[in-house]
């Protein structure tokens, strides 16, 4: 491009108004060209579906389009395929049209000024005045060459047959067929059939979305047949095309020989003005049967290399372009026969072992001297360049389309025992010297002022006290006199030889000087060469095969990453070619085209780096945290054992695993640092987010290694919960030290992965639970069984809800647990304890939330369940009932036979309702005792900050004038302040400050009268209990299992809480019941009603259930003391 110097002047202005005009033409194309490149990234899957073959058309379409329309009209299926099609792909289609009418546009402007410049419409400008402007020539050149590119990358890139079904898409999707420039449209969306016997691979015609630098080599390699027919669609002034070739054929159009003074790096000093005349011959194919013109074309551009890129990192292979020009093949003749291409092959191959034992040498003098950069900078570029031009030949020739020359090209490299790996090592170092010496350099020449003061006023001090010496009036260390030289100089040479003294000033002073000469010689230009011999855009190409091998050098070696820094440094020396011209012109497509060639460098850099964090945890590994852990936590240690600690071996590993992480950590700190302001990437955000990913990845896998048996005991249970909390300890402990060497907080890192992932179980558990009540709603039956559950949550859930069964287990409320008949604990805090420090409060909490959807299930179940019993039949003797009972208050006058009839209809037909309210109650207990342990561990992690929220909630309820512990967390909207309260209680939830047993789970009316239904079921399965005084329970009567008394009572409250009117009924309806019960029984009737049973403890166990009812629902005690007589009551308490 041009140099800095012509920048500048572009930037200023200038008087001839075509360098404007011209500098327009170049940014447009520059963002067609980025546009294009986007778009065919993002082509819409459907277009490489075979199903939607039916509704996509090429132009054929247009000459009938009513039968075409007809047909798919007539066919639902293709109809529907049609509208799918115009709902996914309209905005894609949309901006397709848009780059082909820029592209129109782009050729019709372009050939109106080129025959306005030949006719003379400029007063200022004629064809021959900017062909002798190098600015103007430089820019009508890339004008034509950037649109010949256009027309290229389309046929690459987008196929014809995908063009054609993209144009006639959009025009049936937006039903435009007048659309401005359609005929030039049309023509640039044709199909392109050069004709048969070429041998070039086809174009491609569908590109998946991905990136294109993930790419194979191949993808850059451009195979057009016959190029010169397509371009013959788009003609422009043969005069102005022949001009432009014979400037680039005759002169260095951008200065760029003087960058690379050696003869044989000539091609390489002309290679953009060669990718320019390829495609110029392409609009004058004449040349090419021109063999005057030919060979002189090959001795300058082309004779030692036949792959050229012509735009960015997009190549050609002449042997196969040319192949069919008979005139064009001969003179390449030379160049590509065998021995010549083995001769230039072993010289670069040669020249790689060389440079790669001088580079290294290289970069260790750079880094211990500044000095060496200043004595040696020629050397230096010497260096660099040599090694940029041997690499640029390898890279591009073993990506060669001709397989005979491809496999000279990598055999006589495996002959020389140079592959591509050492090729990439080559030029990795040679990113670091061109760094270290850009980097030095550029110091030097901005104290270039400061550095030249200081060695001139260092030698002239010397100067002075030399001359003080000398003269006998001063002394350099010690009395020295010596009246032969008080002449100054005189008669020198024969006296200094004696005086070391001198000696040593001379040779001070003589390197000021050379200092001087040296600091002299400092140019702008210098960094300028840097910069042309350090251009890798042509490597691009080919990166996608560096991702591989990079990642196993890193594996094996961790000092490669502190090479990546100036590695993708020199990358980025792509992003100034397209949007040079862009800047110069202050274009406002700018900012896109750069941030379409920067995210095409940030997904590079991210695929290279993906390998680091997972290079640190596999360091980091299992057997890292055992050798670790004797040392952990021990702040002092005894004398005598200290011996016993050092470990040789141990301690070895340790300090070559920290190393490796600390030499990782280093690369990634200098990248941060480094790509700020360069780079669009926050490589420590990245890092970051990539540990975040990779540490997400193995909490998954140990998490799924928890597996039980379909049944198991409380100890086996314990057991796998410990080895999976020493798993989770170890990967947090190993999280700490890694994360410790990048500088990030480790703790809010682990908490919210761990959160994210039992969450997502927590989520997929759910979907299944939906799915499975959506299969059985009208069913009464355990909807929490969660066999075959397929997350850790639900295997852990699942045995949970085994063992605390409530056909199976009784829950204790003194020792907060489950037990057998004989005893033996199933469940109790232990567990919880051990759960809470594996997962954490996180991982009770979401357990909670999973207990939380069940409960919704089952009171939704049992809601459901209990409008269908209550059938006709049943509704006239509850009604008949209800006649007998009379009102709560009042004892009924026929007394405990009023119950007998409606007790027999509900013993058996309600059963399935009473095991769904018990399971209900199993998993309301289970929340209490999760939530005792939020509570718990709230309190003491983080007591200031529950006092605070708890002190907050009370005081906002308090102000609010309700108590939202009542509120269900249902859709319904909510005003701001109820949706505040609501989050309130979500906190308080994760604090276990939020009781179960008040919260509202379910909407919808209950049938009425359901405390009085609630009641006579109560009635019905108090039969099945006695009261055991020693446990304060009711308890079974048989050795026959029957449900809980703890979960059935607490299920029924929780049913009945969804109203609390309903609540209320219930405990009038049962203290009516206790009442008239201890009437007939403890009264003084006539004719006492006789029951089968103890009539004491009838009364008893009926009080105690409504007793322990109104303490576990939290009833007033005042409505308590108004159903039972006081004298019960008291004797229950004692």
């Amino acid at each position: 491009m041009d140099s800095s110097e012509d920048g500048d002047a572009l930037k200023k202005g200038d008087s001839d108004g075509s360098i404007s005009e011209l500098l327009n033409f170049t940014c447009c194309a520059q963002t067609l060209i980025s546009e294009l490149l986007l778009l065919s990234g993002r082509v819409p899957h459907e277009f490489g579906d075979s199903r939607f073959d039916s509704v996509l058309f090429d132009l054929r379409y247009l000459d009938s389009p009513d039968d075409f329309e007809e047909k798919i009209e007539s066919n639902s299926h293709l109809a529907a395929l049609d509208d799918q099609l115009r709902e996914t792909c309209s905005v894609f289609l949309q901006r397709f049209l848009l780059l082909m009418n820029g592209i129109a546009l782009y050729y019709r402007d372009l050939v109106k000024y080129l025959n306005d410049l030949q006719e003379g419409v400029y007063v200022q400008s004629t064809l021959d005045s900017v062909l002798e402007m190098q600015r103007c020539r430089q820019l009508l050149s890339e004008s034509l060459v950037l649109f010949g590119v256009l027309l290229l990358l389309l046929e690459h890139r987008m196929g014809g047959t995908l063009r054609e079904k993209l144009l006639v898409a959009f025009m049936r999707l937006d039903g435009s067929f007048g659309t401005s420039n359609l005929d030039l449209i049309r023509l640039l969306c044709r199909a392109y059939a050069p004709g048969p016997g070429s041998s070039f691979p086809s174009s491609t015609a569908f590109i998946p979305s991905q990136c294109v630098l993930l790419k194979s080599s191949f993808g850059s390699m451009i195979s057009v047949q016959k190029p010169e027919d397509l371009f013959a669609r788009f003609p422009f002034p043969k005069t102005v095309v022949d001009s432009i070739v014979s400037c680039l054929l005759h002169d260095d159009l951008y200065s760029q020989i003087c960058h690379y003074p050696d003869p044989e790096h000539r091609t390489v000093a002309l290679a953009t003005q060669a990718g320019y005349l390829y495609i110029l011959l392409c609009y004058s194919p004449h040349f090419l049967h021109d063999a005057f013109v030919m060979r002189e074309i090959v001795d300058r551009l082309f004779k030692d290399s036949w792959v050229v890129p012509i735009f960015m990192y997009f190549t050609i292979d002449l042997s196969l372009s040319w192949e069919k020009y008979k005139v064009a093949r001969s003179s390449l003749s030379f160049c590509l026969s065998p021995a010549n291409v083995r001769d230039i092959c072993q010289m670069h191959y040669a020249k790689v072992k060389d440079l790669s034992s001088k580079i290294t040498s290289a970069k260790s003098d750079i880094t211990h001297s500044v000095d060496y950069v200043l004595s040696n900078s020629q050397t230096l570029l010497s260096l660099v360049r040599n090694c940029n031009v041997s690499l640029r030949w390898l890279f591009l020739h073993r990506s060669t389309s001709n397989k005979k020359l491809r496999d000279i090209v990598i055999s006589v490299g495996d002959a020389q025992q140079i592959g591509e790996d050492a090729m990439i090592i080559l030029f990795l170092e040679t990113s670091k010297v061109e760094f270290e010496v850009k980097k030095l350099y550029s110091e030097l020449l901005g104290g270039k002022d400061s550095q030249w003061k200081q060695s001139k006023n260092k030698a002239a001090h010397n100067m002075l006290q030399l001359s003080e010496y000398l003269s006998s009036s001063g002394n350099l260390s010690s009395e020295f006199k010596d009246e032969s030289l008080k002449g100054w100089f005189g008669d020198l040479s024969s006296q200094i030889e004696g005086d070391f003294q001198v000696k040593q000033h001379l040779c001070e002073i003589q390197t000021y000087l050379q200092d001087m000469f040296k600091t002299l010689s400092l140019q702008k230009r210098t960094l300028d060469t840097i910069s042309v011999i350090s251009n890798s855009t042509y490597v691009w190409g080919f990166v996608g095969s560096f991702v591989e091998k990079l990642h196993k050098s890193i594996e094996k070696d961790s000092s490669t990453v502190l090479k990546l820094q100036p590695f993708f440094l020199k990358l980025h020396s792509m992003l100034e070619a397209p949007v040079f011209r862009l800047s110069q012109g202050n274009s406002v497509d700018l900012q896109f085209v750069s941030e379409y060639y920067s995210s095409e460098l940030v997904a590079y850099i991210c695929a290279i780096l993906e390998i680091i964090p997972v290079t640190m945890f596999n360091i980091l590994n299992d057997d890292f945290a055992c050798n670790l852990q004797p040392l952990n936590f021990q702040h002092r240690m005894e004398k005598d054992n200290l011996q016993n600690l050092l470990v040789i071996g141990t301690q070895y590993q340790l300090a070559k695993a920290a190393t490796r992480i600390a030499t990782l950590s280093k690369g990634i700190l200098c990248m941060s640092r480094t790509f700020q302001g360069i780079i669009d990437l926050d490589v420590a955000k990245w890092l970051e987010r990539e540990i975040r990913k990779e540490l997400s990845k193995r909490i998954s896998n140990i998490l799924n290694s928890f597996r039980l048996l379909p049944s198991v005991k409380l100890q086996e249970l314990e057991e796998n919960v410990r080895a999976l909390m020493v798993s989770l300890h170890t990967q947090f402990q190993l999280l700490e030290i890694l994360l410790g060497f990048v500088h990030v907080q480790g703790q809010h890192i682990w908490e919210e992965e761990l959160t994210f992932i039992l969450n997502h179980s927590l989520q997929q558990e759910y979907c299944k639970y939906v799915e499975r009540r959506k299969q059985d709603l009208c069913c009464m039956q355990e909807i929490n069984n969660l066999s075959n559950p397929e997350t850790f949550l639900g295997r852990l859930l699942h045995q949970i809800l085994l063992l605390t069964h409530p056909s199976q287990s009784m829950f204790l409320e003194p020792m907060s647990g489950w037990f057998d008949a004989g005893g033996h604990e199933l469940l109790g805090l232990h567990f919880f304890d051990l759960f809470e420090s594996c997962v954490g409060p996180f991982g009770l909490s979401s357990l909670d939330c999973a207990l939380y959807f069940l409960i919704v299930g089952h009171l939704e179940q049992a809601l459901s369940g209990l409008r269908s019993l209550l059938d006709t039949r049943f509704m006239e003797d509850f009604e008949a009932l209800g006649n007998a009972l009379g009102p709560a208050t009042s004892i009924p006058l026929l007394g405990l036979s009023s119950y007998d009839r409606i007790i027999k209809m509900t013993e058996k037909s309600w059963e399935q309702w009473v095991v769904c309210l018990a399971y209900v109650g199993q998993l309301q207990l289970l929340r209490c005792v999760i939530s005792s342990k939020l509570k718990s561990a709230c309190k003491v992690n983080a007591g200031a900050v529950s006092f605070a929220v708890e002190q907050l909630v009370d005081s906002l309820f308090h102000c609010n004038g309700k108590d939202v512990d009542h509120e269900r967390p249902s859709q319904e909207k909510y005003t701001d302040m109820e949706s505040f309260l609501h989050q309130m209680n979500k906190q308080r939830m994760l604090c276990g400050s939020l009781s179960p047993l008040r919260i509202q789970y379910i909407a919808g009316s209950p049938p009425s009268q359901i405390g009085r239904f609630a009641s006579i079921v109560t009635i019905s399965q108090l039969s099945r209990y006695v009261l055991d005084i020693h446990l304060g329970a009711l308890t079974c009567r048989t050795k026959k299992l029957v449900l809980d008394f703890c979960p059935l009572i607490i299920g029924l409250g929780t049913f009945l809480r969804q109203n609390d009117s309903s609540l209320r009924d219930y405990v009038k309806y049962m203290g009516q019941y206790v009442r008239t019960l201890a009437e007939t029984t403890l009264g003084h009737s006539e004719n006492p009603y006789k029951r089968p049973v103890d009539p004491t403890s009838e009364v008893l166990k009926s009080a105690f259930w409504l007793m322990y009812f109104c303490k576990y629902m939290e009833v007033p005690k005042d409505l308590l003391d108004s159903c039972l007589p006081p004298s019960l009551l008291s004797i229950l308490e004692n």
